[in-house]
C-alpha cells in the first residue's frame, strides 16, 4: 500500500510539472483517444466492434471497425480544422495516441505499452511475465524452472556466473526496457502467491523534456509456499534513462539494477513422503497429508542470488549522408557494464543429504556447523563500435568488446576448511564483431561473426537470420547459426563446504552448437516451426547417486557428452475462431539423438511431447464498457527423466532414474478489462484432486496443488 501512494503521489506531481502546455479540451482529448486505442480486440479473433468518436462539433466523425482501424484512422484525427497543438519531438499532434508511449528493448526495437487484454496477457500474467510452454514451475513462487525444451542459440557464449537453476527471475540486460512517453505513464502489477505472500511490480515513467526519459520501478515478491522449507523472496530496484539531443545525433541509454532472490532449500520430499503424497488418499482413506506442511523434506537451507549492474550505452553521428545533409550514416558508440553478482548457500546444520562436510574444530574433528558458501563474480565489458550505412550495400558494423572477470569464492566459516590453493580466477578477453543488414530482393539478411582473440574462455559466433513478407498474409523467418561457447565459471572452479561439491578443471572442451530453425506464420491458418541443433562436447551435470541411495543422498560432477546430439523440435500454433469463441492450439514434438557412451548415460532429457489448448469466450457487456474474457487451458507433457535441481550448485542436474510428466493440468480463467484496468481470476490445476497426486516438477518435487489466485495490470495514463 504504501508503494501504491508513493507511485500515485509521483504521479500527480509529474502530471502538473509537464502538462502545462496542455489546455483542458485537449487532457480530454488524449484520455478519450487511449480509452479507445487501447480497447481490447483480440488479434486473433473477428470479433468487430463499432465505435463512433467525436471529439469536438469540427471533427470529422470516423467508424472503428477493428484494433487495426483504430491505427489507420491515425491521420484523420490531424485532418481537424481547429487544432491544439502539443509539441512532441517536433511532431505536432492534437491528441496522443496509445502507440506513441513507446518502448525500447537493449537493441533500440520499438514497441509501444499495450493494454489490450488477449490470451496471450493471460499465458503472460505470471512472475516472470513471460510465457510459460517450455518451461515447469517448481512448488512456489520464485523457486525456479524446470526445462521441457531448449534453445541454444539464445544462450550467452561468454562464461557467466552459473547457478542456473537460481537465476529466474533476476533481471538480465537483455531484460530491461527503456520508455519514452509524452505524459507520466504508470504501470501497477499485483498477483496473489501461495499461502501468504504477494507479488507485485511497480513502474513509473516520465519524460521530464522531449529528450529525457527517467523511470524507476520496483518488483517484489513474498510467498510462503505450501511445503516446508520453501519460503520465496525476491526484490528488483531499477532504474532506466534514455536522452536524445534534438536532432537525434547523440543518444544515451543507462540504467541501474539492483536485485536479491532468496529462497529456502527443502530437497524435494523424503521416500516416505513421496510414499504419503502420492497414496494418502487411495491407500490409507486420509487426506491428512493434502496439508503439504505435513510432508517431511531433505533439507532445511537456505540459498540467494544478488547482483547490482551499472549500465551506459551511447553513440554519436558523426558523418552526414552527401544525398541528404539531416540524415548521418557513420555512428560511433560505447558502451560499458559493470556488475557484481553473488550466489550464497546457507546452511545452519549440516545433514547426510548432501555428503559429508569439510568443516573441522581446532582438534581437526568434524563437526556439524553452520555453513556460508559464497562465489562472486566481478565482471566489466566495454565495447566500442563503428557503424556505417553504405545505402546500397547495406549496414556494415565493427565492435570490439573488452571483458574482465573475477570470480572466487569467500569463506565465511568460523571453523578451518581444507582447500586447495586455487580459490578464484582472474581472466580478461579482447572479441571482435562484425555485422551486415540488407535488403535483397524483398529478404530482410541480418549477418553477425565474432570471434574472441585468447583461446582460453574463447568463444566464436556466425549467425545469419532471414526475413520475408510473402503476400499480406504469409511472414517467413529462418536462420542458420554456429557457435562455440566457455562453460559457466561452476564448471571450472567450485568450492563448497561439502567434500564432494570441489573441483578446479581447465582441460573443458568447448561446446560447439549447429543450429537451423524456420518460421512459417501465417495470419489465418497458425505458426509452423521447425528447428534442428546439434551439440558436440556438450556441457551438463551427472548425477552420479548409486541406485540405493536415490532421494536419500544426491551426489553430481560436471561432465561432458563425448558424443554429437542431435535435438529436433516442431511446434504448430493455430488460432480458431468462431463468433465469440476462439480455440488456441499449441502443440510441440522433439526428439534427441545421440549415441550413448560407455556408461550408457543420457545427458539431454526432454518429453516427445508438449501440448497446450485453450478455449475462450470474449464478449463486450454493459454498452462496451466492460470487456470479459473466460475460458479453460488443458496443458500435458509426455514422461521423461527430467532434470533434478541442486540447491549447492544452484543448478539442474542430469538424471536417468526417475520420471515424471503424463498427467493433465486444466485451469479455469475469468478475466476483465475496465478502461486500463485488467482483472485477472484463475482457478489454477483445477484436477489435481480428480486425476491422481502424481505430478512433479522435478523428481521428487511435485508440482503445484490446486489454487485459486488473482490479480490485476493498471496502466495509467496521466
Amino acid at each position: 500500500m504504501r508503494l501504491i501512494f508513493i507511485t500515485i503521489l509521483l504521479n500527480c506531481y509529474f502530471l502538473s510539472a509537464q502538462n502545462k502546455e496542455l489546455s483542458n479540451d485537449t487532457i480530454s482529448k488524449i484520455k478519450l483517444i487511449n480509452k479507445i486505442d487501447s480497447t481490447s480486440i483480440n488479434a486473433s479473433t473477428n470479433v468487430k466492434i463499432d465505435t463512433i468518436v467525436n471529439l469536438d462539433e469540427n471533427v470529422s466523425t470516423f467508424k472503428l471497425k477493428s484494433k487495426n482501424d483504430i491505427f489507420k484512422q491515425d491521420s484523420l484525427i490531424a485532418e481537424a480544422k481547429k487544432k491544439k497543438i502539443f509539441r512532441y519531438r517536433k511532431i505536432e499532434m492534437d491528441t496522443v495516441l496509445v502507440r506513441n508511449y513507446k518502448i525500447f528493448d537493449h537493441k533500440g526495437v520499438e514497441t509501444f505499452i499495450d493494454s489490450s487484454l488477449t490470451i496471450e496477457k493471460e499465458y503472460k500474467f505470471n512472475y516472470l511475465r513471460k510465457d510459460y510452454f517450455e518451461i515447469l514451475p517448481l512448488p512456489n513462487v520464485g523457486q525456479g524452472f524446470n526445462k521441457m525444451g531448449y534453445d541454444f542459440t539464445k544462450e550467452k557464449i561468454s562464461p557467466q556466473l552459473g547457478a542456473i537453476g537460481r537465476n529466474s527471475g533476476y533481471i538480465e540486460t537483455e531484460d530491461v526496457q527503456y520508455y519514452e512517453v509524452p505524459t507520466p505513464f504508470s504501470e501497477l502489477f499485483f498477483k496473489t502467491t501461495y499461502n501468504q505472500g504477494q507479488l507485485i511490480d511497480a513502474l513509473i515513467s516520465v519524460n521530464t523534456s522531449p529528450n529525457l526519459n527517467l523511470t524507476f520501478a520496483h518488483k517484489g515478491l513474498r510467498s510462503l509456499g505450501n511445503y516446508v522449507n520453501s519460503k520465496t523472496n525476491a526484490t528488483n530496484l531499477r532504474f532506466t534513462t534514455q536522452y536524445k539531443n534534438h536532432n537525434e545525433r547523440y543518444q544515451l541509454n543507462a540504467h541501474i539494477v539492483s536485485q536479491k532472490l532468496t529462497s529456502e532449500e527443502n530437497g524435494g520430499i523424503d521416500s516416505l513422503s513421496v510414499y504419503f503424497f502420492e497414496k494418502a488418499i487411495e491407500d490409507l482413506d486420509y487426506d491428512g497429508y493434502l496439508d503439504r506442511s505435513r510432508l517431511v523434506t531433505n533439507l532445511n537451507a537456505k540459498s540467494s542470488v544478488q547482483g547490482k549492474r551499472y549500465y551506459v550505452n551511447q553513440s554519436y553521428k558523426i558523418l552526414p549522408s552527401y544525398i541528404d545533409t539531416t540524415n548521418y550514416n557513420l555512428k560511433i558508440g560505447h558502451k560499458i557494464i559493470y556488475e557484481t553478482k553473488n550466489h550464497l548457500f546457507s546452511q545452519n546444520k549440516t545433514n547426510d543429504y548432501l555428503g559429508q562436510s569439510l568443516i573441522f574444530d581446532s582438534n581437526g574433528v568434524e563437526v556439524s556447523s553452520q555453513i556460508q558458501d559464497v562465489h562472486k563474480l566481478r565482471s566489466i565489458e566495454q565495447n566500442f563500435s563503428l557503424a556505417y550505412d553504405t545505402g546500397i550495400l547495406g549496414v556494415i558494423d565493427f565492435t570490439l568488446k573488452l571483458n574482465n572477470w573475477d570470480y572466487f569464492k569467500i569463506n565465511n566459516q568460523e571453523e578451518e576448511i581444507s582447500f586447495e590453493e586455487i580459490q578464484g580466477l582472474k581472466i580478461n578477453q579482447q572479441t571482435l564483431v562484425s555485422g551486415w543488414k540488407k535488403s535483397i530482393f524483398g529478404y530482410n539478411l541480418n549477418f553477425e561473426i565474432q570471434k574472441t582473440l585468447k583461446k582460453d574462455f574463447g568463444s566464436s559466433l556466425v549467425n545469419l537470420d532471414l526475413n520475408k513478407k510473402l503476400g499480406d498474409y504469409i511472414s517467413l523467418f529462418s536462420g542458420l547459426s554456429y557457435r562455440t561457447e566457455s562453460p559457466n565459471f561452476n564448471f571450472f572452479l567450485f568450492r563448497s563446504s561439502y567434500s564432494d561439491y570441489n573441483w578446479y578443471k581447465n582441460d573443458w572442451l568447448m561446446q560447439k552448437t549447429s543450429s537451423f530453425h524456420t518460421k512459417i506464420s501465417h495470419s489465418k491458418w497458425g505458426e509452423l516451426f521447425f528447428q534442428l541443433q546439434e551439440l558436440d562436447d556438450y556441457l551438463f551435470f551427472q548425477d552420479i547417486t548409486l541406485n540405493d541411495n536415490i532421494n536419500k543422498t544426491f551426489n553430481i560432477m560436471p561432465s561432458q557428452s563425448q558424443s554429437k546430439i542431435r535435438y529436433f523440435k516442431t511446434r504448430f500454433v493455430q488460432n480458431l475462431n468462431f463468433w465469440k469463441f476462439g480455440l488456441i492450439n499449441t502443440i510441440q514434438y522433439q526428439d534427441v539423438n545421440f549415441k550413448k557412451s560407455e556408461s550408457n548415460f543420457s545427458s539431454l532429457n526432454l518429453p516427445k511431447w508438449i501440448t497446450r489448448s485453450t478455449l475462450v469466450l470474449e464478449s463486450f457487456v454493459f454498452k462496451n464498457a466492460l470487456f470479459l474474457q473466460s475460458g479453460i487451458t488443458f496443458q500435458y507433457f509426455s514422461k521423461y527423466y527430467a532434470d533434478q535441481y541442486h540447491p549447492v550448485l544452484g543448478e539442474f542436474v542430469s538424471q536417468n532414474h526417475t520420471q515424471i510428466g503424463d498427467f493433465p493440468r486444466i485451469d479455469l480463467f475469468l478475466n476483465a478489462k475496465i478502461q486500463n484496468t485488467r482483472l485477472f481470476l484463475k482457478y489454477e490445476h483445477i484436477n489435481s484432486d480428480r486425476t491422481g497426486y502424481n505430478y512433479y516438477s522435478s523428481p521428487f518435487v511435485p508440482y503445484r496443488d490446486g489454487s485459486i489466485r488473482f490479480g490485476l495490470v493498471w496502466n495509467m495514463f496521466q
